[in-house]
């Protein structure tokens, strides 16, 4: 399939409009995306490290607040040794019914225990057993071995109190620079660049296409 042959001719909402806040720009976009697209909170997650190898992945966004995106993940997975090695990440949310990208960057930092214990208790039982099995991104000899693990904790752990792995936690990613990405026709796309100064402020930018 010749993919040059694709047209997207889009026809999708101005941007002009979005508030000088940042944030607020992002909670307008958020819950018009909750009411209209069927992953909103997925966004691709990218990670690279000390010798700026890149990687990237598909995750759930948690929380979206002033502070940033929080995500959750095993501190000792691929991703989280990158994020704990170089302190920071990008992400991007797309969201084709509206046509739309919201891609962030900034520094990442880990949420408190108790916010995590919070999180991982509220998950459901069998999702808690699988996280403290999965030795996550370390090579296993089978899918069968790890089930097997699976089955072995959760017939153990059955109607009991599963404890949060140490190095298991959420992590956010601060937004340090957001940009508003708007599809429009004959790819004359909307971007709309949000970058932080020192003094907490924000920089707004058009960029072209």
């Amino acid at each position: 399939m010749d993919l040059t042959s694709i047209h997207n001719d889009y026809d999708g909402e101005s941007i002009e409009n979005l508030p000088s806040d940042p944030f607020l720009a992002v909670e307008k976009w958020m819950e018009q995306a909750l009411k209209t697209e069927q992953e909103p909170t997925a966004f691709s997650l990218a990670t690279h490290d000390l010798k700026n190898n890149i990687s990237v992945r598909v995750v759930l966004a948690k929380e979206v607040t002033i502070k940033g995106v929080t995500f959750f993940t095993h501190g000792l997975s691929h991703k989280g040794r990158e994020i704990q090695e170089t302190k920071n990440a990008a992400g991007v949310f797309f969201w084709p019914a509206s046509k739309r990208q919201l891609r962030f960057e900034g520094a990442v930092t880990a949420i408190a225990a108790s916010d995590s214990d919070a999180y991982f208790h509220s998950r459901p039982h069998l999702s808690q057993v699988a996280a403290l099995v999965s030795r996550q991104s370390s090579v296993v000899a089978s899918y069968q071995e790890l089930n097997r693990r699976f089955e072995d904790e959760s017939h153990r752990l059955k109607d009991q109190v599963v404890s949060r792995p140490q190095d298991w936690g959420g992590f956010t990613i601060s937004f340090d620079k957001i940009e508003f990405w708007q599809g429009k026709p004959n790819r004359l796309h909307q971007r709309l660049l949000y970058t932080k100064l020192e003094d907490g402020s924000y920089r707004r930018e058009w960029l072209e296409p």
